[in-house]
């Protein structure tokens, strides 16, 4: 039966969340890594959050009544962030991926903008493949790092007074405005332990780190960026306690080994489109 692609709705919530925990198991079962998706029930609150958001769009790929794959892209901001593009395991390698992918590269393009971005393990050579066929490049390589949590007297939740600040310093690191999405955090991160903290001297900002799977940064300083991330980790269970890092950046990883984060796997962002290279301490979401 041929495979039809119709929108995600909240009918297809639970298929959507099994083949998203089962797929990301067997790929880290497979090559022998910690699961990013650490429980069934964290997948069904993936699902149903990205299910009903109106910023994200989600299709879904049907065989008869049955749901084999999904994907999405989120498009908070002016760059669009694809995934989680999940295939039920039973049903890979028979070209189900590359529909979905196209369709959602070709959606975003259309409905959004030229900038395209995701994040990609770089164990996965089938998706590897799969992506760099439909035009994206590497642009950056990343280590996704677990981090200890500490507390520091200059860091504190972020506020919708901080956004400006923070979408700034966004800016000048990562080369994109994340303002939306920011914002979006503050009021709906705390809910899922996800709190969103900054570091302040005299009231001027030198850091910024919403934590967790779907979390970025930037900070002035390695120190601050590194320091901002384990004050908002605490909130987090021991497996989300991560943060992904630029692995460019020599000196940003070294100290951050000295103070006991630990290196879990590496990954790299992908691109399409209009791609200005970030500069200085910043972090990459799980999306761009």
């Amino acid at each position: 039966m041929a495979i039809e692609l119709t929108r995600a709705l909240t009918e297809h919530t639970q298929s959507i969340a099994r083949i998203t925990f089962d797929a990301f198991a067997a790929i880290s079962h497979r090559h022998g890594f910690e699961l990013d998706i650490i429980s069934p029930e964290m997948a069904l609150a993936m699902a149903g959050a990205f299910v009903n958001r109106p910023d994200v769009y989600g299709v879904v790929a049907m065989d008869g009544d049955t749901v084999v794959g999904h994907n999405f892209v989120q498009l908070t901001d002016a760059t669009a962030g694809v995934g989680p593009i999940c295939v039920d395991p039973n049903r890979q390698c028979k070209g189900v991926g590359r529909q979905l992918m196209r369709y959602i590269i070709e959606y975003a393009i259309e409905h959004h903008g030229p900038a395209v971005r995701l994040v990609q393990d770089s164990f996965n050579m089938a998706s590897f493949s799969l992506y760099t066929s439909l035009g994206f490049d590497v642009t950056e390589p990343l280590v996704l790092m677990a981090v200890p949590p500490a507390h520091d007297d200059a860091c504190r939740p972020l506020m919708p007074a901080d956004v400006d600040a923070a979408d700034a310093l966004c800016v000048a690191m990562q080369k994109v405005s994340r303002r939306a999405e920011l914002l979006s955090m503050i009021a709906n991160g705390p809910a899922m332990g996800c709190i969103p903290h900054g570091r302040f001297f005299g009231g001027r900002l030198a850091a910024f780190v919403v934590p967790g799977f779907f979390g970025f940064a930037a900070g002035e300083t390695a120190e601050d960026l590194l320091t901002t991330s384990q004050v908002a980790v605490t909130a987090l269970p021991p497996p989300l306690q991560r943060i992904l890092l630029p692995t460019r950046n020599g000196p940003l990883i070294r100290k951050a080994l000295a103070r006991g984060f630990r290196a879990v796997k590496v990954l790299q962002l992908m691109a399409m489109g209009p791609y200005d290279p970030p500069t200085g301490y910043w972090a990459p979401s799980i999306a761009y």
